[in-house]
């Protein structure tokens, strides 16, 4: 079972977010130290600098994991700084100052932890100062929410100065054209990719002896499933957003603007950042729009922008709340 541990102190607060790989590195240790001895047996004709060597090596996977888990973050109030220590290993520091938030982070659908963010990469993987919990009601997190998120705020954000957000007047990410800003967004890529997809399933259908050796469900799949893609694809490339400051719209056009689709920006909920990976691997983060549709009873997200990295979100985000009057 996930549990973090921590030591609050008057101007100290120290979390111990991975003490659970303790109990998985003694496991992992008693079943090597059995397969060793199995090994011990049977492994008579090797030298015994061979095994020696061979068992250290492996009694040393549990003994990392044991030291890993007794990584800490020591928030100091007296110096203002975060410290990160592996064991007794220091691996950096954070001054307060640059620490944006700290705040549940989703961990590929099945739970979440908490992380802490920096100011010059809000919106990153940030660091992790708890363990993972899968329950809102685990009564671990609920103690931790009651007594580690005070005092991190208590220790971090009280003293704290308040910098008011600048009006932004060169825009990056849209391009004004009387009073209407326009999503900057490259669609030659989606365009070129659909109409490639589109091109195969035509080829195939004036060539039809190319998939005679298959059945008609596969040849029916293999034939339109290019096109059903290449399709989406031009769905993305033709379509655009715009902030329309004077009718107070964000507008939605799609199939060169024979679709359209408006949202008052008073029916702006909030901005999503929903970081993407792929097998484990990060793929990229979506800024999306959460609209209330009060005739409907209910919301819809928007797709505004995907980004490759983090750093300029909050810029993007700037940009749309400047022109949504709210900066």
């Amino acid at each position: 079972m996930a549990k973090t541990k921590w030591i609050i102190e008057p101007s100290t607060l120290t979390i111990y977010p991975k003490r659970n790989l303790r109990i998985i590195g003694l496991i992992f240790f008693i079943l090597i130290a059995g397969f060793i001895f199995f090994l011990s047996r049977s492994l008579q004709g090797y030298s015994s600098g061979f095994t020696f060597g061979y068992y250290g090596f492996l009694l040393l996977i549990p003994l990392l994991l044991i030291f890993i888990a007794e990584t800490k973050i020591i928030f100091d109030g007296n110096s203002r700084k975060l410290y990160k220590k592996i064991g007794f290993l220091p691996t950096g520091s954070i001054p307060f100052d640059d620490i944006a938030s700290v705040q549940a982070y989703e961990i590929l659908g099945s739970g979440y932890n908490y992380r802490l963010f920096k100011k010059s990469n809000r919106h990153g993987k940030g660091l992790i100062v708890s363990s993972g919990y899968s329950k809102a009601t685990n009564l671990n997190l609920i103690q931790f929410q009651q007594e580690v998120l005070p005092k991190i705020d208590e220790l971090v954000f009280a003293n704290a100065p308040i910098l008011p957000k600048q009006t932004i007047y060169d825009f990056q990410f849209f391009k004004e054209e009387g009073g209407v800003y326009l999503l900057r967004d490259n669609k030659i890529g989606s365009l070129i990719i659909g109409l490639i997809l589109i091109g195969v399933t035509i080829a195939i259908l004036f060539n039809p002896d190319f998939l005679t050796n298959e059945g008609s469900f596969q040849k029916i799949l293999l034939t339109y499933f290019p096109a059903v893609i290449g399709l989406a694809f031009l769905f993305a490339a033709t379509s655009s957003i715009r902030f329309d400051k004077a009718q107070r719209k964000i507008v939605r056009s799609t199939f060169f603007g024979r679709v359209i689709r408006a949202y008052p920006f008073d029916d702006l909920i909030r901005f999503q950042i929903i970081r993407k990976t792929t097998n484990f691997i990060y793929a990229g983060t979506e800024v999306r729009a959460e609209i209330d549709l009060p005739a409907k009873n209910k919301a819809t997200t928007l797709i505004l922008k995907n980004f490759t990295g983090t750093k300029k979100i909050d810029r993007f985000i700037d940009e749309a709340n400047t022109i949504l009057g709210r900066i």
